[in-house]
């Protein structure tokens, strides 16, 4: 980014609309056009007030680069945690008089986290953003699920960018398809992206989502032994007997559940794991059920090798503390949230079971807030099932998406719209 001729432009733009995204990834870079923006307009309010999930505000080196930042403007700063919002009825209650008797600057970190219009921090949000002077959205992650996740971070922005209802946005841009197993689903097409982005590209300052980790794509695909695919299709057959109808989510859960520890799969893992120590690199596992974790606990595969635990249930602070001291083997269940943000030294990333949930991917990403090059490899673990393959088309479908609309929403891009 050429500073000297991009952020009076940026300013421009911002200027005239009093609101904006930055989708950039989360670093020194994204702080640094925000305070411009903000010492741009610094006296036109009086305070800012900065919205960022709990774990972001609660790491050092996040707060410390705001306040290196923002110089003379940090003490103008208010930092509200987006859980507290819907959580906490007194915290909501002081951003709500924050904004009703001060001009303020409004900047929501990781507007993500709003993507969801049923939630109540985007209630929240939503109903006092007209009492906001200016409204500035970030994220590194425009969107996880679909266009949908879209509609409510724009509609914070500036409501007459859609002039819709959530219904009518999904009619417009989402249309229904049946998949393979005769579920309706709502996709969206390039097509109906390049519309979208056309409409609300003038509120993009900027999309600039590449950043300083570089990742490796390794894809492993194992097969069950004749035995456990044996058991596989009997349990199956059990569980559907004299059901007229299932849940989908339930049969996910349960079919999922019954082969995430097969042998091929397992010995891959141990063996993989030794590799990665033996480079003297750490390595984080990612898990979709705790009986994986006890199984890891029981099987002795990593021999000698001592390894933390993050769930929910255990102590983050200690695990996190040990990983990043003196033991080189993590294993998190997904949506577990850090503590902070700033795990070092670690190169390598196994998600062994999988998830239909692109953002919970995307977010065990989100564990690296580091200033210096970081070179990742992913390794992700496929079992050979129908299921696995409906999940691996799943994540791909939600991957392109997002990949479609951040390549159209950079500048470049935009002028061929």
């Amino acid at each position: 980014m050429n500073t000297r001729t991009i952020y009076p432009k940026i300013n421009k733009q911002f200027s005239s609309l009093n609101a904006g995204a930055l989708f950039m990834k989360r670093g020194v870079k994204r702080l640094q056009v925000v305070f411009y923006l903000a010492k741009a307009h610094k006296k036109n309010f009086d305070n800012i007030a900065w919205i960022a999930p709990t774990n972001y505000l609660a790491t050092e080196d996040y707060v410390n680069d705001i306040r290196e930042a923002a110089g003379s403007l940090f003490k103008k700063i208010c930092f509200f945690s987006i859980e507290h919002i819907s959580l906490d009825d007194k915290k909501y209650l002081q951003l709500y008089e924050l904004a009703d008797a001060k001009r303020v600057f409004c900047v929501v970190d990781e507007s993500i986290t709003i993507k969801n219009a049923a939630a109540g921090r985007t209630k929240r949000l939503l109903s006092m953003k007209n009492k906001f002077k200016y409204r500035l959205i970030l994220s590194g992650t425009p969107l996880t699920q679909g266009l949908i996740d879209l509609y409510s971070q724009t509609q914070f922005m500036d409501s007459s960018i859609l002039n819709m209802t959530e219904t009518q946005f999904m009619h417009k841009f989402l249309p229904l398809y049946v998949d393979d197993f005769e579920v309706w689903k709502r996709w969206s097409n390039p097509k109906d992206e390049a519309r979208l982005v056309q409409i609300i590209n003038p509120y993009v300052l900027v999309c600039e989502l590449e950043d300083n980790i570089k990742i490796t794509y390794h894809n492993q695909d194992f097969d069950l032994t004749p035995e456990e695919a044996a058991v596989y299709q009997f349990e199956k057959e059990a569980f559907l007997k004299d059901r007229e109808q299932v849940a989908f989510l339930q049969v996910v859960q349960r079919f999922q559940y019954l082969y995430t520890i097969c042998k091929h799969k397992v010995d891959a893992l141990f063996k993989l794991v030794n590799q990665i120590l033996e480079r003297k690199e750490k390595v984080i596992i990612y898990t979709k059920f705790l009986s994986e974790v006890k199984f890891f606990k029981e099987a002795g595969g990593f021999g000698e090798h001592k390894f933390v635990v993050m769930s929910g249930n255990s102590n983050k602070d200690k695990a996190l503390t040990g990983f990043e001291q003196n033991i080189d083997i993590m294993i998190c269940t997904y949506k577990v949230e850090s503590p902070r943000l700033n795990l070092k030294g670690c190169n390598n990333i196994i998600y062994f079971s999988q998830t239909f949930d692109y953002k919970d991917k995307l977010h065990t990403l989100t564990s690296f807030y580091n200033k210096d090059v970081l070179n990742v490899n992913v390794y992700d673990f496929w079992v050979g099932t129908r299921l696995e393959n409906l999940i691996k088309d799943n994540l791909h479908r939600k991957k392109n998406v997002l990949s479609n609309v951040c390549r159209m929403m950079s500048k470049d891009e935009a002028l061929k719209l």
